[in-house]
């Protein structure tokens, strides 16, 4: 009978300490894809980051180009004006 309780008590052990064991296993393969998630995740950021960044800058070019573009145009109507209308009236 004592044989049967040590086969027993030591059986138990083993099954304990594999179950431990592939546990631990299984964290450190699970914290693996988690680093390799999070790393995607952060270049994701970034490369969004970056665009945003550029998407800034030629939103900011083409509103200075918008503001030339009316300048040019005030100035070209100012010439026309002075130059085809205030004369017929002078006539």
């Amino acid at each position: 009978m004592e044989l049967a309780v040590a086969l027993s008590i030591l059986a138990s052990v083993i099954s304990v300490a594999s179950f431990v064991l592939n546990r631990k296993d299984k964290a450190l393969k699970d914290k693996g894809e988690l680093d390799e998630e999070s790393s995607n995740q952060k270049l994701l950021d970034y490369r969004l980051t970056q665009v945003e960044k550029k998407l800034d800058k030629i939103l900011d070019l083409l509103d200075s180009y918008d503001k030339e573009f009316d300048e040019r145009i005030d100035k070209a109507l100012e010439q026309h004006i002075k130059l085809y209308h205030s004369g017929a009236q002078g006539n």
